[in-house]
């Protein structure tokens, strides 16, 4: 089945994430360990800190 560049570009679009699904990149990321130390001192808050050892896409960090 051969689809249009419109049928494309209209499949495309409904892929794409919605506005709630794209709430996590309002997260405040930072660049270093020493980075987001600061920024957590400066504004009072937490700093998440994410590790990985392993493959992800295999679900095990």
């Amino acid at each position: 089945m051969e689809l249009s560049p419109e049928q494309v570009t209209a499949t495309v679009k409904g892929w794409q994430p919605t506005a709630q699904e794209r709430t996590w990149e309002k997260i405040g990321w930072a660049a270093s360990l020493q980075d987001a130390l600061m920024l957590a001192k400066r504004e009072k808050r937490l700093v998440f800190l994410f590790t990985l050892d392993g493959r992800m896409q295999r679900g095990r960090c």
